[in-house]
């Protein structure tokens, strides 16, 4: 038997979509352009519906991918969502693969995207290295604003979201400076395979081969008759001796945007006139608000994306790190002992202590065989947390 032969072809995702397709990226992209943000997925839902189609999800999940079968490979296709749980309350993304489809964002996913890519290159092919020691290399957002004065700066913090759909460039993005849209990006090795990419269909024609590369397995001759018959009939592709490539593949995980709308703020949960003099405390007190400015960051970042877990683990952070600006040493303490400036400030602290309960479990409770049931909607009410900062932000 030619085992080369057995499976199907590796998807393209340059390949002409139906109208359904279509109409999903048409949605999606026309309120990410307008808001900077992907559009909770009950939106999706109901606009395809609206426009007669009334199985949004499956059309989700019949846009093109390339690369694993299993949820332990790699994969890349136009979109990124939770292939286990799609709540409504989620917002599945599209990748730069996308603008190859889509108008709305070919000018961001397309030729600025490709800039980017190819600022990213030259310097990292620029890095001189040490004989001596290994060091990382990074550039900026400010690097970046520099050697683009003209772009904006919306698009500057927006470039992290946008990183984190592609893999080549999610390995090397971090939050980064005292600006919450400042980053930094290490120019890793694995740049250097995007050489010569100059624009988006070639960028995307890359990234497809790196997947399937990435999932290529030597077979030794002897385990041919086994593998044959796991695979055979399951759409894999076996190369006796040479590679074992796999056949259709699934999207796995839950990835989101973090951009910034040019025209509308986006949501927030942290008062940002709030950490804008937080950060003016910087070197001013005695107590360092370093930590407390990262925490709060990251929970607007988490807020702004949905993720719930993430959220009940930073404000219980919060909440924890903070007895001390009150004079107290901890937060049982400062909710019944401080002199809170109202009886209304005095109530928020209360509630606070009472989520840590909540906090606790979300962080503690070991797996089960039902499903979670925390959502955005657990999580406290902002005013609760800017109350308490706004008294500990006075006291510094």
């Amino acid at each position: 038997m030619d085992h080369s032969k057995i499976g199907s072809t590796v998807p393209d995702l340059s390949a002409p979509l139906d109208d359904a397709q279509h109409t999903l990226l048409k949605v999606m992209a026309e309120q990410y352009s307008k808001t900077g943000q992907w559009p909770f997925w009950r939106y999706v839902e109901q606009m395809m519906d609206h426009l007669g189609y009334d199985d949004a999800e499956q059309v989700l999940k019949s846009l093109p991918v390339v690369g694993a079968n299993s949820p332990v490979g790699a994969s890349y296709g136009l979109a990124w969502y939770d292939r286990v749980h799609l709540a409504d309350d989620s917002r599945p993304a599209l990748t730069v693969a996308a603008g190859l489809h889509s108008p709305e964002l070919r000018h961001v996913f397309g030729e600025n995207f490709i800039s980017v890519l190819q600022y990213f290159v030259k310097h990292q092919r620029a890095v001189k290295p040490s004989p001596d020691k290994v060091e990382a290399s990074y550039i900026t957002s400010d690097d970046f604003k520099r050697d683009f004065p003209a772009v904006t700066k919306e698009f500057v913090a927006a470039l992290p979201g946008i990183f984190e759909h592609e893999p080549v460039l999610r390995r090397g993005a971090q939050p980064w400076g005292t600006d919450p849209g400042g980053w930094r990006f290490e120019l890793h090795k694995w740049l250097k395979d995007y050489r010569g990419v100059d624009d988006l269909n070639g960028y995307v024609q890359r990234v497809a081969e790196r997947t399937v590369a990435a999932n290529t397995v030597i077979i030794p001759e002897s385990q041919a008759p086994v593998l044959t018959q796991l695979l055979g009939s399951s759409g894999g592709k076996i190369r006796i001796g040479e590679r074992l490539t796999a056949g259709m593949p699934t999207v796995t995980g839950a990835v989101i945007p973090r951009p910034v709308a040019p025209s509308e703020d986006p949501p927030q949960y942290v008062n940002e006139d709030l950490i804008k003099e937080l950060e003016a405390k910087q070197g001013q007190t005695r107590l360092s608000p370093d930590k407390l400015l990262q925490l709060v960051r990251e929970l607007n970042a988490c807020f702004r994306d949905g993720h719930a877990y993430a959220c009940h683990a930073l404000v219980r952070a919060i909440i924890d790190h903070v007895p001390p600006i009150l004079g107290q040493k901890s937060f049982q303490a400062a909710a019944s002992n401080y002199a809170w400036p109202t009886d209304a400030d005095r109530k928020y602290a209360k509630k606070l202590l009472e989520f840590k309960n909540q906090a606790d479990d979300v962080m503690h409770r070991q797996i089960r065989t039902s499903r979670g049931v925390i959502t955005m909607h657990d999580v406290p009410l902002p005013g609760y947390i800017n109350a308490l900062l706004r008294v500990c932000v006075d006291q510094l």
